[in-house]
């Protein structure tokens, strides 16, 4: 048993997983250590506010890829070739580019029309903060590629040092400037992360072909917008419990304590993150098996669900801890909070890994129903929640969307498998 465990851990470690965990947590450890210091040094008002425009953000990052790290991750393990996959890299690029300026110019136009935020003294901070989309996603893009050519280890060393090499800037600018110098500091790593990247691809982009991929060309464009359509309904089903408290929470203390809980809660998911960048390139390559593939993701699903059990329980005992030590009782109504949400998260983990089989198997309209189909069960539950109770109906729906879309996901889960299983 135990031989069998020690067996399975050094194939991952062959494998790079284990380089993709680390890395992705160091990356998640600084953008969280000056979440925390901006929280230890700002009002809970404050740190409501900077959780709301991060939130925009990184709703824009994921809708500036217009679908094309998804089809990357579908097309590029299933094709070996070179010559198809620069092609790839090239499409995905020059895809990227133009949804991440379109996506800027939209997001600059929003907060001018004070769509995204109503008071004014905060719009230099959405005008500055939308100079991060276009380098987020083109580092987001390129990491993707690497990870679709099953270059975990290389892609992974890369950011850890990158990263790094950069916390200490990001840290210090962050007390010294507060928002102002995180903001900078994530613009100027990103920018010099895309630049080093696309010195190491440099020969992908010197090789070309006569050959013009039309029937590849069409897939990837299928793909990435049927992608962009499902991200979008995915975004607003992630976010929806976050942005119906920004709308209802009327006490800016109240929210801020629930954006610090719901901080707190998310710095767990870098683990979720790992599993599913790893896993998605790896099933891709044995979905055209399918026994082989649902064996293996049964397999991977039960493991993972004893991890987040784990984790949670780990959670509920320490983070208290951790914020009492840190904060003192400065943050004291958010561990209740805190708590509730942590219920949340361990739901959350065991319908996580579903998302796999369809991003796998390319069914991309899978998401899509299955994503709008919790939007749409949820959202009057969660809205009702926080009305109601404020900041902790907050909490309870974040634990109410997430027992539906476990629900949602085994429903449309089972469809799928019946239909493959039919055919």
């Amino acid at each position: 048993m135990i031989g069998n465990i020690i067996s399975q851990i050094n194939q991952l470690w062959k494998k790079g997983f284990f380089h993709l965990a680390v890395s992705n947590y160091s990356v998640q450890l600084i953008v969280f250590s000056s979440h925390l210091l901006i929280a230890k040094i700002m009002s809970p008002e404050d740190v409501g506010f900077i959780k709301v425009i991060e939130t925009m953000i990184s709703i824009a990052v994921v809708l500036g890829a217009g679908g094309a790290t998804f089809a990357i991750l579908k097309l590029i393990p299933e094709n070996k070739d070179e010559l198809i996959r620069n092609f790839l890299l090239k499409s995905a690029l020059k895809s990227t580019l133009l949804f991440s300026i379109g996506t800027t110019i939209l997001f600059v136009l929003l907060t001018y029309l004070g769509i995204l935020n109503d008071e004014k003294k905060y719009n230099s901070l959405f005008y500055l903060y939308s100079l991060v989309i276009l380098p987020s996603v083109l580092l987001q893009m390129l990491i993707r590629y690497y990870q679709s050519i099953d270059n975990f280890k290389r892609i992974s060393v890369f950011i850890f040092y990158i990263k790094l090499a950069s916390a200490v800037i990001i840290l210090g600018i962050t007390y010294f400037f507060f928002i102002r110098g995180y903001i900078i500091s994530t613009i100027i790593t990103s920018a010099v992360s895309i630049l080093l990247l696309l010195f190491d691809l440099r020969k992908e982009f010197k090789t070309s072909s006569k050959e013009e991929f039309t029937a590849l060309k069409k897939q990837f464009n299928s793909l990435s917008n049927t992608a962009f359509t499902s991200q979008i309904v995915d975004q607003a089903k992630l976010h929806a419990p976050f942005l119906i408290a920004y709308i209802l929470v009327k006490d800016k203390v109240e929210f801020g304590h629930y954006a610090f809980a719901l901080l707190l809660v998310q710095g767990m998911n870098v683990l979720v993150s790992s599993v599913q960048q790893f896993l998605i390139p790896k099933m891709s390559e044995t979905s055209r098996n399918l026994d082989v593939f649902f064996e293996k993701y049964a397999l991977l699903e039960k493991k993972f669900n004893w991890i987040s059990v784990g984790l949670f329980v780990l959670a509920q005992i320490f983070i208290p801890v951790f914020v009492y030590i840190f904060y003192g009782d400065k943050y004291d109504e958010a561990i209740m909070l805190l708590r509730i949400m942590l219920l949340g998260w361990l739901i959350q983990g065991f319908s996580s890994l579903k998302g796999i089989i369809f991003l796998s198997l390319g069914k991309m309209r899978y998401v899509l129903y299955s994503s709008s189909a919790i939007l749409i069960l949820s959202s009057p539950v969660m809205y009702f929640l926080t009305l109601k109770y404020g900041g902790m109906g907050a909490a309870w729906s974040y634990v109410a969307q997430n027992v539906v879309s476990l629900g949602c996901l085994i429903f449309f889960e089972k469809m799928l498998v019946k239909k493959f299983r039919n055919n």
